[in-house]
């Protein structure tokens, strides 16, 4: 079996992974993950912990950039838990149908040197809810809808202890008793159950809760310290309040509902009273003895979770729409201390020259962000459109963006006031792709303005690509270019605006001519068996990199549109995003493998590997001073890695 010298198969793995990249700071919280923020009070400084996608994130109350991160999981985290000393965290996953998804158990002695100690692969497919016993002894995990198996796990060993179906329909959530770590309970869609654990027999038994003629979906549970009463938050939105002695329903309340049900539901020792918070993003305090609301407020997203501090006179929510609160207990006054996108990113962009701050767009919303304090400076949302790009002109006075409704919008860049609207400037739907199926992408999918400012190029769905001269009065189209038989999904142009490149699904690469004798003519073009993501001009113009769904990345001679050379960008997913430097040294690239890599032009080299997305990276971008990368992913991720000293 002689082997080609060329193939890969006696590669070392080093050789396609280059040198890890440092991860410098993450901006991101998953907010849809149930009761996922947690608060560690330690001696010097206060942390809270949340999951960002596949990573845990340790990020210091007071300095925002002050961040650890923990990375051991493939998928994104479903569920976070803590135990009641704070020296140990477990966190779930999800995972694809038929593969097993891990809990792992965290040691946070040292909340700056946190290591993994046990990794739990028992239940498949989705680990739904995990929860530490009052002693810190056992943990207790639930596989979702397609698992639905409650199994206890002895904390030190890593080893289980005993499992047991936890019930004939889903289960949502688990908690232990507080005094004794033999008791637990477990709630889920109608059914609520009380758990005994006997460890020396290994054995798990229920018995349920009996709600008379009431039947709900448990979607939060809390019990009270002395363990005598049990609350459980339901999807209707009221509060059952169950005797744990006789395992029976005593009250319900509060009278008037939470809007979209109960959905995170704290007990407050001090105070004897309990935080609530509802689908629709209202926060209660409810009366312990008549669930009878005593203070209440509005956030925006609905309340995924509750992290009371140790005083009782502060606690943080955490929103499904990526916002965190801290709210003050006295009086339910809420300020918002952190946000981020909450649905996938598609774009990010720093202004010409400037590296003090960048702009996402992701869902509905454009976002501006400073750099360092990684605070959001301005937040620009046109309801119920997606924004698909995002440009700034390279004089800085607007923010250029293309929108799924077919519109390009320019907004001021720091009221974010609309300054204008191009209407119509695409066709709506896309109109698929030569070779079958179609690509979900709808609108203006690529927008980019010229060096002086006064003309836009746009690319649609519809193929066109189109060139508009632009002043703050009047818009005006003056060409519209018909040659691509799908999307556009970049746009690159020359540094003295004669020429632009646009790249398309339908697996070519044209080049237009701007200026010259016959303007808005295709000129060049190249042509590859692949969706084309993105193509860009190293500084001089002279050479082309493009990247695709083939999974390469190519260069191209500019003039006769010959590839000159081909490097394997990923080994098992597209790549998505490219950008170079400015003085052509390096250049970075994205996949939806979910790493990003580093590489030397020159030498077509993988120099470093960076993994810290949880989905696919739509795009990526260097910062104008080369000190920084900005990568943005599916999963609502920013995160900023440092770029290595020996790539200059």
């Amino acid at each position: 079996a002689a082997q080609h010298p060329d193939s890969d198969a006696h590669m070392p793995s080093g050789a396609m992974e280059g040198k890890p990249l440092i991860l410098e700071n993450a901006i991101g919280f998953s907010g849809k993950v149930q009761s996922s923020l947690l608060l560690h009070e330690g001696a010097d400084a206060a942390h809270i912990i949340y999951p960002l996608g596949s990573t845990v994130v340790i990020r210091n109350v007071e300095d925002a950039a002050d961040q650890t991160f923990l990375r051991a999981h493939t998928q994104a985290v479903s569920c976070i838990a803590m135990n009641p000393d704070k020296t140990r965290l477990a966190s779930g996953q999800k995972n694809h149908m038929g593969f097993v998804a891990d809990v792992i158990i965290w040691d946070i002695a040292d909340i700056k040197d946190p290591k993994l100690v046990h990794k739990l692969s028992l239940h498949k497919v989705e680990v739904q809810a995990v929860a530490f016993s009052c002693d810190g002894a056992f943990l207790a995990s639930i596989g979702g809808q397609d698992d639905n198996n409650l199994v206890i796990w002895d904390v030190e060993s890593g080893m289980a202890i005993c499992g047991s179906p936890s019930s004939h329909d889903t289960t949502l959530v688990i908690v232990w008793h507080n005094t004794n770590p033999f008791q637990l309970v477990t709630g889920g869609l109608t059914q609520l159950r009380m758990w005994t654990f006997n460890a020396d027999e290994r054995k798990v038994r229920p018995s349920e809760v009996y709600t008379g003629k009431e039947v709900r979906s448990f979607t939060a549970v809390a019990i009270d310290p002395l363990d005598n009463f049990l609350y459980a938050g339901t999807k209707s939105g009221d509060v059952i309040k169950v005797d744990t002695h006789s395992n029976k329903m005593v009250a319900s309340g509060p009278r008037k509902r939470l809007q979209q049900g109960v959905t995170s539901l704290v007990f407050s020792r001090l105070a004897d009273d309990l935080v609530v918070g509802s689908g629709q993003g209202e926060l209660a305090v409810l009366d312990s003895k008549t669930l009878a609301p005593k203070s209440f407020t509005n956030v925006m997203g609905g309340i995924s979770s509750i992290a009371l501090d140790a005083h009782g006179e502060f606690f943080f929510a955490g929103t499904a729409e990526s916002n965190l609160y801290l709210v003050q207990y006295e009086g339910l006054v809420a300020e918002l201390k952190g946000t981020s996108h909450s649905s996938s990113i598609t774009g990010v962009e720093f202004p010409k020259g400037y590296s003090e701050l960048f702009a996402t767009c992701g869902g509905s919303d454009i976002r501006i962000w400073h750099a360092e304090t990684l605070s959001e400076l301005l937040r620009i949302q046109v309801p119920n459109v997606s924004v698909n790009c995002i440009r700034f002109p390279p004089d800085g006075t607007a923010i250029l963006s293309g929108w799924s409704d077919g519109k390009i919008r320019a907004f001021g860049p720091q009221s974010g006031n609309l300054q204008y609207v191009v209407n119509d400037a695409h066709r709506l739907t896309g109109i698929g792709n030569p070779s079958g199926g179609t690509v979900q992408i709808n609108g203006v999918t690529s927008v980019c303005s010229s060096n002086d400012c006064r003309k836009l190029i746009s690319g649609g769905a519809d193929g066109k690509v189109r060139v508009w001269a632009v002043s703050k009065g009047q818009q005006v189209m003056l060409a519209s270019m018909q040659e691509h038989k799908g999307p556009v999904f970049s746009i690159a142009i020359a540094g003295d605006d004669s020429q632009c490149i646009s790249a398309s699904a339908d697996g070519s690469c044209i080049i237009w001519a701007l200026a010259g004798l016959t303007p808005y003519t295709r000129t060049g073009a190249l042509f590859a068996p692949h969706f084309f993501k993105s193509a860009i001009y190293l500084s001089d113009e002279s050479q082309i990199l493009t990247c695709g769904t083939d999974r390469k990345i190519v260069y191209w001679d500019a003039i006769d549109m010959q590839q000159i050379r081909v490097v394997d960008g990923s080994e098992e997913a597209e790549m998505t995003a490219l950008h170079i430097s400015g003085d052509g040294v390096f250049f970075v690239s994205g996949s939806a493998d979910r790493k990003i890599k580093l590489w030397n032009y020159d030498a077509g080299t993988l120099c470093y590997t960076g993994a810290a997305h949880s989905g696919a990276i739509n795009d990526i971008k260097i910062s104008p001073d080369e000190k920084t990368i900005v990568s943005v992913g599916a999963e609502g991720g920013i995160n900023i890695w440092a770029v290595p000293e020996d790539m200059h």
